[in-house]
């Protein structure tokens, strides 16, 4: 499995709750592929409370906007738990490539991050939209 470089690797930020979601998620797993990435991401995020997350961090459930520099075109997607999953309606696993690279990045922020064949590619994260408002 091609890991991305310690040393490249942008600061990322988690809230608490999506951070104990996706550690049981990624507990059971094997550790490679994107479960190994994304266990990698849970083990350097700074992880803080939902009230002090700031506003332009990728969380789950938030709609976002990537750059991807394999594609010229921007993407709009929302990262989800697994059993939400419906690519054809924009909702991407965490357990995706492109899921465990983008949670915890602010806007503006880039990774280099491996694809399904271990190529790095380059992810931006373009803009987040407003979150929903709760009911």
């Amino acid at each position: 499995m091609t890991t991305p470089r310690k040393g490249a690797l942008p600061a990322i930020t988690l809230r608490s709750d999506d951070f104990d979601a996706l550690d049981r998620l990624v507990g059971d797993l094997p550790g490679s592929g994107p479960a190994g990435l994304l266990q990698q991401e849970l083990d350097r995020a700074k992880v803080c409370e939902p009230k002090a997350m700031p506003k332009n961090v990728v969380t789950l459930n938030r709609w976002l906007h990537y750059s991807d520099d394999h594609s010229p075109e921007v993407r709009r997607v929302q990262l989800v738990l697994p059993k939400e999953a419906d690519i054809d309606a924009g909702r991407v696993s965490i357990l995706s490539y492109v899921g465990a690279g983008l949670i915890g990045l602010k806007e503006g922020q880039s990774i280099m991050w491996p694809d399904p064949s271990g190529a790095a590619r380059k992810l931006t994260l373009v803009k987040l939209e407003d979150p929903e408002p709760a009911n």
